[in-house]
């Protein structure tokens, strides 16, 4: 029973009940007075205080529930941490992650392209073919800490993230001079750092903080259990609620927010300060932009599908960015502020916009989700240093989009799913996702594609996950290429599944790809088993073979005679995890 009723029943209850006025005749006794009976006034006061007291418990109540939906809606599931009892002083998640793999023939056995890359790493003692096992670890903790229900602190600390089993260890008392024991990452690594305020317009976050947005193919947070990057800001944003305002009609949760994407040159040291600083402004790159999105919460989908009524949610990211200079150390410390300090200075001017769509329909048998996103802007000098050819101008213009949709009988154990992708490119040899090795020629697998008046291809975030081996490890990203992936999945007991997919992938244009004048890139086929126990622990075994087609070839006339053809590529991925 609501508390307030409750307390309004019993006070009633306790106060004496006066005679109807047609009884109260001369010839009525009057009840003797009792000296311990309260006043009306004092009946009355102790009522108010207990209504009043109850009214704080429910303000206390609701300001907290406002608070998680509000984070939950921001970070559309980024985060997580908002279902904990609330006033525990310290809230404490995250998992523990081993995982193992075995790629086989990775490389395809396919020479290196003209500029010397190979598709994957080839074993330095095998190079022709070449079986690769690793093994790697990841201890995840995501702690929270609860100031008072309306401010706490929240963190991402990772251990051991992504260590392969084995590396810097030598089994020596005394590691040999020629031991490999160096690592490629700090043992502990703060990843993440936020705060967050109830305040009486909204939800204020500021710190380094994960952004997600719908599916995640341009804003992914990555937050799932075999995940290995996933993107933080550095953000100040204020989540409003806007149910009563005119915007409530079509928007539940408006956030704007101002991003440091990057501060450029950084003091260490400046003038024996403890505090570094960024040396200039110019070189900083930034953005301003707004979110807005209607969101069922997760208990708001529940109460929907158990009623059988449809959830339709959607919501539009927008971004501006801009960064006047790019500045490089070519001499000097970078800590020192006087002349010491000489930079390559190439003016970049960058200045672009983003705006990402994202909507989902859902019914207990069905659900369709889409999102598509694009940049559009321009960049006044595209050279990574000044001592390279002048590029000139360049357009910016970039379009990738994703359609996901499965269907499940109503109490059925089979979902039925099928998903298309595409993201936009151009004719510039090379696909796109490393532009860091220059200019690629006729049959490169990649390059740089700033060399042209426009760079139109988009890249799909590197934590959206199509395959286990074309675009996860082969190509990375999705770029300048459609994709179509049809799948399976079977619901064997509570907590254990069957799940198969098959993956069609074509290039946008042959001259990007390594052949020159194919555009299928390959047929790929994955299939995996996954447990997840109600107490936290998670096993999962997936197997992947992609077969090549015709795009991942030889370009005509540069197939020498010791040229292998290309071979299908298998892999193996297993993973035992424990969450809490």
């Amino acid at each position: 029973m609501p508390l307030r009723p409750l307390l309004l029943a019993v006070a009633l209850a306790a106060a004496p009940a006066p005679l109807p006025a047609a009884a109260q005749t001369a010839d009525t006794p009057k009840p003797a007075a009792r000296k311990e009976a309260p006043a009306p006034d004092d009946v009355q006061a102790a009522i108010k205080k207990e209504v009043e007291k109850a009214k704080a418990e429910i303000r206390d109540e609701m300001r907290a529930e406002l608070q998680a939906q509000q984070s939950a809606k921001e970070f559309l599931e980024a985060a997580g941490p908002s279902d904990k009892p609330k006033l525990d002083l310290l809230q404490l998640s995250g998992y523990y992650r081993v995982r193992g793999d075995l790629f086989d023939d990775f490389g395809l056995r396919r020479s290196p392209d003209p500029a010397g890359y190979s598709l994957f790493p080839r074993p330095p003692n095998d190079p022709a073919r070449g079986t690769q096992t690793s093994a790697n670890m990841r201890l995840r903790l995501e702690p929270v800490l609860n100031v008072s229900e309306q401010v706490r602190v929240l963190a991402q600390v990772d251990a051991l993230d992504d260590f392969v089993l084995g590396s810097g260890q030598t089994g020596y008392a005394t590691p040999p001079a020629d031991s490999p024991v160096s690592l490629d990452r700090p043992s502990i690594r703060v990843k993440r750092a936020w705060g967050e305020v109830q305040t009486p317009l909204g939800l204020l976050s500021f710190g380094r903080m994960p952004s997600h947005w719908g599916l995640g193919i341009f804003a992914n947070a990555g937050s799932g259990l075999d995940d290995d990057l996933g993107d933080s800001v550095d953000r100040l944003q204020l989540a409003i609620p806007v149910r009563q305002t005119f915007l409530g009609t079509f928007f539940d949760v408006l956030v704007p927010y101002y991003d440091i994407e990057s501060s450029g040159l950084v003091s260490e040291n400046l003038a024996g300060s403890s505090q570094p600083l960024s040396l200039s402004k110019a070189d900083e790159r930034w953005a301003l932009g707004v979110k807005a999105a209607r969101i069922d919460t997760d208990e708001e989908l529940r109460r929907k599908m158990a009623s059988g009524a449809l959830s339709w949610n959607y919501g539009a990211y927008y971004g501006y960015h801009a960064q006047h200079y790019s500045l490089t150390p070519t001499a000097g410390t970078p800590g020192s502020p006087g002349p010491g300090l000489a930079v390559d200075t190439v003016p970049v001017g960058l200045s672009y916009q983003t705006l990402d769509l994202w909507t989902r329909w859902r019914t207990r048998k069905w659900r369709l989700e889409v999102e598509a996103a694009g940049v559009w802007g321009s960049m006044g000098d595209g050279r990574l240093q000044a001592a390279d050819p002048a590029l000139g101008p360049v357009q910016l213009r970039q379009l990738g989009a994703v359609v996901q949709g499965d269907y499940r009988p109503a109490a059925g154990k089979v979902l039925v799913g099928l998903e298309g992708g595409f993201a936009t490119g151009d004719r510039t040899p090379g696909l796109g996702n490393h532009p860091e090795r220059g200019v690629p020629q006729p049959g490169s697998i990649d390059g740089s594609q700033a060399g042209g008046d426009f760079i139109r291809n988009f890249r799909f975030n590197p934590s959206y996950r199509v395959d286990l081996i074309l675009w996860r490890e082969l190509l990375g990203n999705v770029t300048d290429a459609w994709y179509v992936k049809p799948s399976l999945r079977y619901d064997v007991l509570e907590g254990l599944s069957l799940r198969a997919a098959l993956v069609y992938s074509e290039a946008m244009y042959a001259s990007s790809t390594p052949s020159t004048v194919h555009r299928p890139l390959g047929v790929e086929l994955d299939t995996g088993v996954h447990y997840a126990s109600d107490d936290g622990f998670n096993a999962w075994v997936a197997w992947g073979m992609l077969r090549p087609l015709d795009g991942l070839g030889y370009a005509p006339g540069t197939r020498q005679p010791g040229d292998h053809a290309l071979v299908t590529a298998h892999a193996i991925r297993a993973g035992l995890a424990i969450k809490f």
